[in-house]
């Protein structure tokens, strides 16, 4: 086999989880503030809106959150529609953070898989890393973990995803490895 494909479990999705729903209360209660003091009826309308937006997010979170069920909503898209009637409200610092947010969310949410090829190792931190073979002293994956020794003595060591434990057979994956290796 010339390509090895191992997952990392994404520990920051349950924190992200979390501050996604503060986000999303917060914008239900402030779009909900500024429509009850505001008389101007354009910024009325437009928080009104935004609001039951965040409402409507916040039930559809709810419901992922605690079912599984509608995995296909994204508060991400939510966060970009609501930082549009920030802006439109003329609140530039609040659109500009939950846009930040979202940018990292999305960022969050995607699936951290080292690749093993025989050119390099393709590690997936923020930005993603090439480890060619010639920099490599070791790699060893047992017992579902993960363990990259670098020539310049860094070490890099993972549990890997529980999922993706059945998909690779250890014993060739480290024989592979020690192939590259050796060059």
């Amino acid at each position: 086999m010339g390509t090895y494909s191992i997952q990392l479990p994404n520990e920051k999705s349950k924190t992200i989880r979390y501050v996604t729903l503060f986000i999303l209360l917060i914008n239900c209660f402030v779009f909900g503030f500024v429509y009850l003091k505001t008389a101007d009826g354009r910024i009325n309308s437009v928080s009104f809106t935004g609001m039951l937006i965040s409402i409507f997010s916040l039930i559809i979170f709810l419901i992922h959150f605690f079912t599984g069920k509608l995995p296909a909503f994204k508060p991400g898209i939510a966060f970009i529609i609501l930082s549009l009637f920030w802006i439109v409200i003329g609140n530039y610092l609040l659109a500009a953070c939950i846009i930040i947010f979202t940018v990292f969310g999305f960022y969050a949410e995607k699936k951290f898989i080292v690749v093993f090829d025989v050119n390099k190792i393709t590690y997936p931190s923020f930005p993603v890393k090439h480890f060619y073979w010639k920099e490599v002293s070791n790699v060893v994956l047992k017992d579902r973990v993960l363990t990259i020794d670098l020539v310049n003595n860094k070490l890099i060591q993972s549990v890997i995803e529980k999922s993706a434990t059945n998909d690779v057979d250890e014993l060739q994956f480290n024989e592979f490895c020690k192939r590259q290796i050796a060059g």
